[in-house]
């Protein structure tokens, strides 16, 4: 139970992350929505980590260090989910940027560099071996 537990502990942060980059963002089509899972998600993390902490764990604490531990916990895990949709989102629009730029040259001065990269590593290479023997 407590690798589903916190499989959806994980995705539950994700899922915040990625409310909280529409918003910041101003991604029209999922603000509303976005807007709804930044009320009641904390909510529902914060209840979770409570949970977690008190009835999965077994861990006899006082309620305010519950609650601390609650919500440092729920804290980290949307910050987990802002990082982890922000390398998305990064790699994303970089990945599409690249497609565009290089497709306008037709790919050449991508595979030009590749070529030129290989050349000059295999010059290396090859100068290393005959310097050895």
């Amino acid at each position: 139970m407590t690798a589903y537990f916190s499989l959806l502990l994980i995705l539950a942060g994700i899922l915040f992350g990625a409310a909280l980059w529409s918003v910041i963002l101003k991604i029209r089509r999922f603000e509303k929505i976005a807007r709804l899972l930044l009320l009641i998600g904390p909510m529902f993390l914060i209840g979770m980590s409570i949970y977690w902490i008190s009835v999965v764990k077994d861990v006899v604490y006082s309620r305010f260090v519950i609650i601390f531990l609650a919500i440092l916990h729920s804290a980290l895990f949307v910050l987990v989910g802002i990082l982890i949709v922000g390398v998305i989102i990064i790699l994303a629009v970089g990945g599409y940027w690249c497609v565009v730029n290089f497709r306008k040259t037709d790919f050449k001065v991508f595979w030009q560099g590749v070529r030129n990269d290989f050349i000059s590593d295999w010059k290396k290479i090859k100068a290393w071996i005959e310097g050895e023997e």
